[in-house]
């Protein structure tokens, strides 16, 4: 397995030194996995310098999918929105290591769940294959779906049990340090509710392919967490107008985000399970004809 491992840095050539280090750092656990499997790594991954330069290929893919065509200022526009698929690939491409990628719809720039997946060490770049979604569980898909509905529901119910008790104007906006600075009616609430609704029974489709559905499910997560935490602020300003519950939309975002991440990567790794448990029996069954 060592012995592997050094070939395959052999062949990396001038890559820089922190994607070496996590390349070969998810290669190693990798080969520790099918070690565990009594797998050949050549079996399975191929030889050392073919391996390789497919790390290689992936790693230098470094423009998002799909561009927006405008740009003001500098600041790339985008006005085709979530319903492209091209344009929600943006969201998840662990291919490219950009962090930051136009965002979805409007001006400015949005998250690379894809790169920060990477950057965390969660997947390999090259992880994200057909083969390896084709072997995701359906009810995993599923699960993943429903995150964001659940999310977008329970702001829903916290919203219907105190709609009787809130006063005619509520919080809609906090200043830095999460202290309520504009109200207006309580009617706006249920925009921000829509905001997580909407995207959420979106997401649950299934005629999608199984990337597309995590995807969709990943940014209506975030969307959901971000609804659901300014409907958690105006109600609780409601009842203590003094307190910084404004606060509570920039963790909304953060916990949304870190959801969003679960929601691609915990099913992209029952995938790359199954696979290996797939390509063992393959190789099982090889050695029991030879």
């Amino acid at each position: 397995m060592k012995s592997y491992l050094r070939a395959v840095g052999a062949h990396l050539g001038n890559l820089s030194r922190t994607d070496r280090l996590l390349a070969l750092e998810g290669l190693e656990a990798q080969l520790g996995e099918l070690l565990e499997a009594h797998m050949d790594p050549v079996e399975a991954l191929g030889a050392p310098e073919d391996y390789a330069g497919e790390l290689l290929d992936a790693l230098a893919s470094d423009v998002p999918a799909d561009e927006p065509h405008l740009r003001v200022l500098g600041l790339p526009v985008e006005t085709r929105g979530p319903v492209s698929a091209k344009v929600r690939s943006r969201t998840w491409n662990p291919e490219s290591s950009r962090l930051v990628v136009p965002r979805l719809l409007g001006v400015g720039w949005t998250l690379n769940l894809g790169a920060l997946a990477v950057r965390l060490r969660l997947i390999r770049p090259d992880d994200a294959t057909s083969e390896v979604l084709d072997q995701v569980p359906e009810r995993t898909v599923r699960a993943a779906q429903l995150a964001p509905l659940l999310t977008a529901g329970a702001a829903a119910g916290a919203l219907a049990l105190t709609w009787k008790r809130m006063p005619d104007r509520v919080a809609s906006r906090f200043d830095i340090l999460g202290r309520q600075n504009r109200t207006s009616s309580k009617l706006s609430m249920l925009g921000s509710l829509a905001l997580g609704i909407v995207p959420a029974l979106w997401a649950v489709r299934r005629q999608a392919s199984v990337e597309d559905r995590l995807v969709s499910a990943a940014s209506a997560t975030t969307l959901a967490a971000v609804s659901a935490s300014v409907v958690a602020a105006s109600i609780l300003s409601a009842r203590q107008p003094r307190g910084r519950w404004g606060l509570l939309v920039p963790t909304g975002l953060i916990l949304g985000v870190t959801a969003s991440l679960g929601v691609i990567v915990l099913p992209l790794r029952a995938g790359l399970r199954r696979a290996w448990r797939n390509a063992k029996v393959t190789s099982d069954r090889a050695e029991r004809e030879r």
